[in-house]
């Protein structure tokens, strides 16, 4: 929950104006959005550590190597009994992959391994504004527009559906774009996919 609120408040900076001329102008879609969505992730791009992200690790029966690890400069962690770990552009599936086999070549017969990338920014999306339950949607590859407004119980009575924000990251600059989600929902418009570290706003209807 402390994540989502982070999030909540980089969204009202990074666009506090532009919320405020949406709920004047609901209707004012950006000009050519549909060219700034014309990418998709693969499930291969996703989730790939880079320093100071952290992840949990979990080996059943092995308390002491299970713990919450930070990525260093050097694009490693270090776990007991084990060492220095190279993890830099390492998905969770692939770690999880080279902790059993290292653990296998030290001692265990048939060891489980559980990774968790604990970087809301790389394994989510955010959804805020007029829904029904705001916060965070955990992302998968062919996530849509439209699946994470129904996932959040879809737009409150009170909200404007004409235009909806999406605020995308690149690199450390942010941009948004507003979209209309109504004729996304008619069939009028190609839907959208989201990639991790979307923001999505449903602004409140000025009528």
């Amino acid at each position: 929950m402390n994540q989502f609120l982070n999030i909540r408040m980089m969204l009202f900076v990074a666009t506090g104006s532009l919320f405020l001329a949406t709920s004047c102008a609901s209707t004012a879609i950006t000009s050519g959005w549909q060219s700034k969505f014309t990418t998709c992730p693969t499930s291969a791009e996703l989730g790939k550590f880079s320093p100071w992200d952290k992840l949990e690790i979990r080996v059943y029966g092995q308390p002491e190597m299970s713990g919450v690890y930070e990525v260093s400069p050097k694009g490693t962690i270090s776990i007991p009994t084990l060492g220095e770990i190279g993890v830099e552009g390492m998905r969770c599936d692939e770690l999880e992959g080279v902790l059993t086999a290292k653990l296998q070549e030290a001692y265990l017969r048939d060891p489980s391994v559980v990774c968790i990338n604990k970087e809301v920014s790389k394994t989510a999306v955010t959804v805020d504004g007029q829904v029904q339950k705001p916060g965070i949607v955990d992302f998968r590859p062919g996530l849509m527009l439209t699946d994470v407004i129904a996932q959040s119980g879809g737009p409150t009575a009170r909200a404007s559906t004409s235009a909806v924000l999406i605020v995308r990251k690149h690199g450390n600059q942010s941009e948004s774009v507003s979209v209309p989600y109504q004729d996304i929902l008619m069939g009028k418009a190609p839907n959208i996919c989201l990639h991790p570290a979307d923001l999505v706003y449903v602004p409140q209807s000025v009528f």
